[in-house]
Order: C-alpha cells, then sequence, then structure tokens
C-alpha cells in the first residue's frame, strides 16, 4: 500500500538498502542536516585553498598561469568524473558512494598540507574533484528520495544554502587560521571535519530510489542516451540559456579564484583583512542575491513569459559596472561595495537560469538535460577563466608589454603592473564576457515561451499535476 499523500516524508521503499551491515539512523531531516553539512564543508574545503593562495604561491613559487592551472584542475575532473559517479549512483550502494566520496576529499584537503611542489599541489586538488564528484552527483538525488514533491524545493533549498555560508566561511578560516598558523594549518583544520562527516553518511536513511514518487524503478528507462543529448542542441532557449550561465560561471570562477590575491597584491590588503572582508560579502551577497532572484523571477512572470531570462539579462547588464569599479577603484570601501553589489546580481540568476532549464527539457531527458548544462557550464565557464587571467596577469606584466601603447593606456586607467603581473586588467577581461551572457540571455528570452509550449503539450497530464516547474 502507498503512504498517504500528506507524508512529509518519504517512507523507506523496496529500494531501500543496508550498507555494510549497518541500520539507519534518523529519519529524512537528520538525513538532511547530515548532507548540508557535507555541502557546507564540501565548499569549504574548496574556497579555502583560494584563501590562502598568495602565500602558496609565495611559498611554492609558483606563478600565476601555473596557480590558475591549479584552479582549473580540481574543476575539470570534477566535470569529467561527474557523469561516471552518476552513473554508479543510479546503479550501486549509494551511502557508500556518497561516504567514499567525502572521505576521499577531506582526505586530499589534508593532504594539501604536505605538498612540497607544485607538483604535489596539483595531484591533491586533481583527487579532491573526484571526491566532491562523488558526493556532489548523489547527495541531491538522494534528497530527492527523501523528500516527496511538496517538500522537496523546500529541502534543496536548505541544502543550497550551503554554498554561499561554506564559500565564506572558507575564506574567512583560511585568512584567520593562516594569518596566525601558517597556511598548512587551515588544511587540517578544514579537512578533518569531513571525514566524520563520511562516517555519519554511512548510517543515515536511504529510502529507496523513486521512493518520494511511492515507486520503485530503478529508472531503467529514463536514463539518458546519445540521441537524448543530442535533441538539447535543437532547443534554442536551451542553448543560449546554457551559453548564457557558462559566461556567468566565467566570471564567477575569475573572481573567485583571483580576487583574495587581487586584493593583497594590487590593493595591499593583508591576509586576514582580505578574507574577512571576501568571505562576509559573498555569504551576505549569495543569500539576498538567491533570495531576491527567487521573487523577482515569479514576479516578472505577470509582466511577460519571457520573464526569466529577462531578469537574467538585466542583473547580468547591470553587474558590469560594478565589477569594474570593484577592480578600478583605489579606495577599498569603494571597492568592496562594488564587488559586494556585483556578487549580489550574479547571484540573482541562479534559480531562473536553472528552472529555465528544467522547464524546456520534457522530463524524461531532464537528468541528460541537466547533466549537459553542467558539463558546458564548467567546460567554458570557471575550468576557463583561472589560466586564462593568469595567462594575461603574466603577459601584460612583462616590461615590454607594459611600456607599449596598450601597456600604457591601461596605466592610465588604472591598470598598472604590479610585482611583474598585471592582475588588474586579467579581472577587467570578465567585463566583456558579462556582456556576451546578457546578450545570450536575451536571445534566448525569444525562444523561450515556445520552448516551455512544446514541453508542456507533450507531457501527459499526470506530469504536469505533479511537477512543480509547470505551475
Amino acid at each position: 500500500m502507498h503512504a498517504p499523500k500528506s507524508e512529509s516524508v518519504a517512507e523507506p521503499g523496496p529500494g531501500h538498502q543496508k550498507t555494510g551491515g549497518l541500520p539507519s539512523i534518523g529519519g529524512a531531516y537528520f538525513a538532511l542536516a547530515i548532507l548540508f553539512a557535507m555541502n557546507l564543508l564540501n565548499y569549504v574545503d574548496r574556497y579555502a585553498f583560494f584563501a590562502v593562495g598568495k602565500q602558496i604561491q609565495d611559498e611554492l613559487v609558483i606563478s600565476d598561469a601555473r596557480f590558475g592551472i591549479l584552479g582549473t584542475a580540481f574543476m575539470l575532473v570534477y566535470t569529467l568524473i561527474s557523469p561516471l559517479t552518476g552513473w554508479l549512483g543510479d546503479r550501486y550502494h549509494r551511502r557508500r558512494l556518497l561516504a567514499g566520496g567525502v572521505a576521499l576529499w577531506s582526505l586530499a584537503t589534508v593532504g594539501t598540507a604536505f605538498s612540497t611542489n607544485y607538483s604535489h599541489m596539483f595531484i591533491w586538488r586533481a583527487i579532491l574533484g573526484i571526491g566532491e564528484a562523488s558526493y556532489g552527483v548523489i547527495a541531491p538525488a538522494l534528497l530527492s528520495d527523501l523528500f516527496p514533491v511538496k517538500k522537496r524545493g523546500r529541502a534543496l533549498g536548505i541544502y543550497y544554502l550551503a554554498l554561499p555560508l561554506g564559500t565564506a566561511l572558507g575564506y574567512v578560516a583560511g585568512g584567520v587560521i593562516a594569518a596566525r598558523l601558517g597556511w598548512r594549518s587551515v588544511f587540517y583544520v578544514v579537512g578533518i571535519p569531513g571525514l566524520v562527516a563520511a562516517l555519519a553518511g554511512l548510517v543515515i536513511l536511504d529510502p529507496g530510489r523513486g521512493a518520494s514518487e511511492e515507486s520503485s524503478t530503478d529508472g531503467k528507462e529514463n536514463r539518458p542516451k546519445l540521441r537524448d543529448y543530442i535533441e538539447l542542441f535543437r532547443t534554442p532557449t536551451f542553448v543560449y540559456n546554457t551559453a548564457g550561465m557558462a559566461a556567468v560561471t566565467f566570471a564567477t570562477g575569475a573572481y573567485v579564484t583571483w580576487g583574495s590575491i587581487f586584493y593583497q597584491r594590487v590593493r595591499g590588503m593583508s591576509l586576514e583583512q582580505t578574507n574577512v572582508w571576501i568571505g562576509g560579502l559573498l555569504a551576505m551577497a549569495g543569500l539576498i542575491g538567491i533570495a531576491m532572484g527567487t521573487f523577482l523571477a515569479d514576479l516578472s512572470l505577470k509582466v511577460t513569459r519571457r520573464g526569466y531570462l529577462i531578469l537574467a539579462m538585466l542583473v547580468v547588464f547591470s553587474a558590469i559596472p560594478l565589477g569594474v569599479g570593484a577592480i578600478l577603484l583605489s579606495d577599498r570601501r569603494s571597492s568592496l561595495g562594488c564587488l559586494f553589489g556585483a556578487s549580489v546580481l550574479m547571484s540573482m540568476v541562479l534559480g531562473p537560469c536553472n528552472t529555465v532549464t528544467a522547464n524546456v527539457v520534457p522530463a524524461n531527458r531532464r537528468a541528460a538535460g541537466f547533466a549537459l548544462f553542467i558539463f558546458l557550464m564548467h567546460v567554458f565557464g570557471d575550468i576557463a577563466s583561472p589560466p586564462l587571467l593568469g595567462w594575461v596577469s603574466e603577459y601584460l606584466g612583462q616590461p615590454s608589454v607594459a611600456s607599449s601603447s596598450i601597456g600604457r593606456f591601461f596605466a592610465s586607467i588604472g591598470a598598472s603592473p604590479v610585482d611583474g603581473t598585471n592582475l588588474t586588467v586579467a579581472m577587467l577581461s570578465v567585463a566583456p564576457v558579462l556582456g556576451l551572457a546578457a546578450f545570450f540571455f536575451l536571445l534566448g528570452s525569444r525562444h523561450l515561451p515556445r520552448d516551455q509550449e512544446r514541453v508542456r503539450a507533450t507531457a501527459k497530464p499526470t506530469d504536469a499535476e505533479v511537477d512543480p516547474y509547470f505551475h
């Protein structure tokens, strides 16, 4: 007999699994708490590295170009491994895979503290990507099975709040700990708690695949095939929305990787001061931006059916002058104020653009749609930007280039080389990319109503009734 419709959480279904003979502890909300803690530590581990980037560069003698590659190593491995871990997560014990991924990235974080050269650092960052890919794909799927449709959005919203909070905590903890104990101590402090979380992951509830939909299917009939990916490229809104998000991710990846180093090297701020400020600003900006994006996106639909992407276009375009001001203004408060404003606006696109992807991809292809969306967004976004900006910084910092006409022009607007690099100009290169993002969103908005109607027309009545994206 099926569970009552009013049930707030999913009961263990036929697919419920025992992991290594260990019983489940707690229910769905206990599992949510553990998964939230894991996600929080995920972002703490990821961004503590960038908080102490300058100290790592100085001690291990790593150039800007090579440091940019370190920033990419993690995300490249994460993006390439994610499809494999998704395949494994659909077939094998999810709690084992989940706990194993968390343990692996935590060990890689601790291992980073033992790096004595560039090669060691590169290996540990790559292993970190494997661990996070194992966790990052399985956790949202597990949450979807723990909570029914009416509760799922709230649960996932709580889960993703770890993004701005973990990012901020990573910067703040990295700056404070490194200022007192050195950069290596940072990775001990932020890495070890993940091992405790991994143990907890072995005993959380796994109700079985499809439990929240009151089914025990293994999903074989819905697994994406190659033709499903190809078909997505024939949906204009999907293509333009993905291109726009890739450009936005290019910008955010650049700021995350180089922001702390920029304020220390160019603006002369201390390690601790830089990361406390950046961490606090990013946390507030993320929370405010995500909330505002959700509210204004729903409000925009009352004005036009193109509202989601029109909103994305407007906020990204508005972020460009603020982003430029954050880089060029020499006054620290003004610069950080512009950075905060730009970060709020950039955070506002997350909800609308992810919803657009769900709205223009049929339900039986939605997993394939999000897999391709995420893959392309990272490949052309934050995988590309860190090494590119590192190369630009080194090239334009050369004396021969600095003394040329283009070098003198940049110097006239306040973008002069510092310590043989020109990170200021490298950061400014993000502005035209954001212009492209706004343009792509505008183009996508023209096709959005038609592509949504096509999905609505092909959906079964029962799909539209239970799928929140159709409301």
